[in-house]
């Protein structure tokens, strides 16, 4: 069985709200082809944000016979609408009882080892400033077992809205072998997976390769973020990997003054605008 383009339409329309940015009707039917062709029995998510992408899933999920979804978020409230919570419109769109649904606030990619984990397939729609798409990939990797299918979002993002720091995914896409990568038609080639069963070398080279490549995070990562990642993909990948990543982290590195810049630009950004009668 499958959910019906017209079912997804139906409820889709019931609960998007302008401003939400989730997947389109098209991409969820992409989605659900993967998971009725791969058929995971767990699948992880990184990035519930509203919860409708999460709902749907589990639904997708239920029709080959059930399994569990976990999610994860490094927000408590969701920026759609800060007065709801993270996820909360997931059991809206999945009312079954034949899939379990776990959401995480206050996670990232980065904090997968005590989830229950490993996953068959992920879904990674969080950060799409470059080069978050490629860790959050690497991450993620390093917990797959089975298809080892991992289904990215926004390809086409820096293009649609002229924001040149969403090129996160497009990088990755760009540096991944045609044998591994598998984009869609849905919403103007907007959404694609990656096929992850190949040798550790062969994607520690697709990693180093769009690593390489000048970053869009803006002000850079923080130190915080910096440690946090070796710490865990130096679990997982080689020495030279590493060596490589840090010398690329190194070169994408804001000093304080730039940063201290950035923040003044941005906090005149907002006075400006309350000055103009919006929101802060």
């Amino acid at each position: 069985m499958i959910v019906e383009l017209s079912e997804i339409n139906v409820l889709h329309k019931k609960f998007l709200r302008p401003g939400f940015g989730t997947t389109t009707p098209d991409e969820l039917l992409f989605i659900q082809q993967v998971i009725q062709t791969y058929k995971p029995k767990k699948i992880l998510e990184i990035g519930t944000a509203s919860g409708l992408t999460t709902g749907f899933i589990a639904r997708f999920l239920d029709q080959i016979g059930g399994g569990h979804v976990t999610s994860v978020d490094i927000s408590s409230r969701f920026f759609g609408d800060p007065s709801q919570n993270v996820g909360y419109l997931t059991r809206e769109i999945y009312t079954g009882t034949e899939v379990g649904i776990t959401i995480e606030t206050g996670r990232s990619s980065l904090d997968l080892e005590d989830l229950g984990g490993p996953w068959d397939l992920a879904f990674i729609d969080a950060s799409h400033n470059h080069p978050w798409p490629t860790i959050d990939t690497l991450a993620v990797a390093a917990h797959l077992n089975g298809p080892r299918i991992v289904l990215h979002h926004d390809l086409q993002l820096f293009r649609r809205f002229k924001a040149f720091q969403g090129i996160g995914p497009r990088v990755l896409f760009n540096e991944t072998p045609e044998r591994h990568r598998h984009a869609s038609s849905a919403n103007r080639w907007n959404i694609f997976y990656m096929d992850l069963t190949m040798p550790q070398d062969l994607l520690e080279e697709v990693a180093l390769n769009a690593l390489s490549m000048p970053w869009t995070v803006q002000p850079a990562l923080r130190r915080g973020d910096v440690a946090k990642i070796f710490q865990v993909l130096g679990q997982t990948y080689s020495a030279g990997f590493m060596k490589e990543f840090e010398e690329c982290e190194k070169q994408n590195r804001w000093s304080k003054f730039a940063r201290a810049m950035f923040h003044l630009r941005v906090r005149k950004a907002k006075i400006v605008k309350m000055l103009n009668g919006g929101p802060a």
